[in-house]
């Protein structure tokens, strides 16, 4: 009977990501206010027609 191996490779998916605090908050912040940025838009877009 043989036996087979497989040998797993690390995926992508599992390599950890190290940041500051600040530059998460900053990253947050930004996208926050291109939400707020673009809801205002929409908004304005559907009381203006």
């Amino acid at each position: 009977m043989k036996t087979i191996e497989i040998q797993t490779k690390p995926t992508i998916g599992r390599k950890e990501v190290r940041a500051s605090f600040r530059k998460v908050v900053a990253f947050d912040l930004l996208f926050y206010g291109l939400g707020v940025i673009t809801g205002i838009g929409i908004i304005a877009a559907i009381l203006l027609s």
